[in-house]
């Protein structure tokens, strides 16, 4: 075998043991998800169905894509309808979405008392701050008082890259 040839197989040896996405099992408040790097935290106050609530986030930014989950908790289960279509909205607005789907979706069964079968996964094509196209793949999740986001925003996004995120999720 050639030196040339060696080398070459050796460098394809070391990309394939270097994944781009290294992927870990990450706890919010109840939903477990699987997200493809170490993710950095945040909280902020924000208004959803006329209440101000503590929003708690994680995400990380791996393979030119950003991946987060979000956990609020509402005074009443009886807001979570509201609550998710404010946030949807205020989503959708923020990144400008001119294009919409919604996508079918069922989680993995779960013995959390309260979750509602959740169909709000949506694809969406829009624009960052900058002006740049950006596509996203949001989901929102409800258990009693609590309302989960889950979502990936790049430049595009395919079934593969998404796959291990939305699959990976359950409420405990």
């Amino acid at each position: 075998m050639s030196r040339s040839l060696v080398l070459a197989l050796c460098a394809v040896s070391l990309v394939a043991c270097n994944p781009a996405l290294n992927w870990r099992e990450v706890h919010l408040q109840g939903l477990v998800a699987t997200l493809p790097c170490k993710p950095d935290q945040a909280q902020r106050t924000v208004q959803l169905a006329a209440q101000d609530v503590a929003i708690d986030m994680r995400g990380c930014e791996a393979d030119g894509a950003l991946f987060a989950i979000s956990h609020v908790r509402l005074d009443s289960a009886t807001r979570t309808d509201a609550a998710r279509a404010d946030w949807r909205q205020q989503t959708l607005a923020a990144m400008r979405a001119a294009s919409v789907r919604e996508l079918p979706f069922r989680l993995k069964p779960t013995a959390h008392a309260g979750v509602t079968p959740a169909n709000h996964l949506l694809t969406a094509q829009g624009q960052r701050p900058d002006g740049s196209a950006v596509a996203a793949r949001l989901l929102w999740l409800d258990a009693g008082q609590d309302l989960y986001h889950v979502a990936v925003y790049a430049n595009t996004l395919t079934d593969e890259r998404v796959e291990m995120l939305f699959s990976g999720l359950s409420l405990q």
